[in-house]
């Protein structure tokens, strides 16, 4: 069959049919995997950059803790003498207050951070066990007695939890039904001066 060529003169449609086009290539895995890190590298620099200028709060200090107004307020909830030690400047309190030791021995309980970083406690106790004796000392073994101001007291040693850790000392002494321990991980001379300042403490 043939094909009528076209009149001289006219002319020709153009075809509105488009030529196939390849399919669109897929990215490679590596490369997307390269791209999904790069752009988290930005991520991460510009936050960075932001932490970077951002004012930094400063630390909260606590203020001290009011020992003498506590132990007013204590001397009427126990049957006993409430010390306030008079400690030597640079020794800042943390803690006092009365709470239940152990068998439900009724505590007078402060607490101290010492020049040298650590920690210095004081217990009485009006009713005081032999648990409670266990707990104050850490379980630490008793190796003499240590005389302050002329009034002795029982010694108490306990080996830390960790080889790092200082270890734990207390200073024992039972008189007039009431049981005192001076205790922590202070120096021992610092635990002396915290029981002599024990003895000579006004009652709050």
């Amino acid at each position: 069959m043939s094909t009528a060529a076209p009149e001289p003169g006219r002319p020709v449609a153009a075809s509105t049919e488009r030529p196939p086009q390849p399919p669109p290539r897929r990215p490679r895995p590596r490369q997307t995997a390269r791209d999904m890190v790069v752009s988290l590298g930005v991520i991460l620099a510009c936050a960075a950059v932001v932490l970077l200028f951002l004012p930094r709060p400063q630390a909260v200090e606590q203020p001290p803790v009011d020992v003498a107004g506590a132990a007013a307020g204590a001397q009427q909830r126990v049957g006993f003498p409430v010390p306030v030690p008079a400690v030597p400047d640079g020794w800042t309190p943390n803690a006092a207050r009365v709470d239940s030791g152990p068998d439900g021995v009724t505590t007078w309980v402060v607490g101290w951070v010492t020049p040298s970083e650590e920690y210095a406690g004081l217990r009485v106790a009006g009713s005081a066990t032999e648990r409670w004796v266990r707990d104050v000392t850490s379980a630490g073994t008793e190796e003499g007695v240590q005389d302050v101001d002329g009034e002795g007291w029982r010694v108490f040693s306990a080996a830390p939890e960790r080889r790092s850790d200082p270890p734990r000392r207390a200073l024992v002494r039972e008189e007039g039904g009431t049981t005192t321990a001076v205790l922590g991980t202070a120096e021992f001379p610092e635990l002396v001066e915290l029981a002599a300042a024990v003895q000579a403490a006004p009652v709050g």
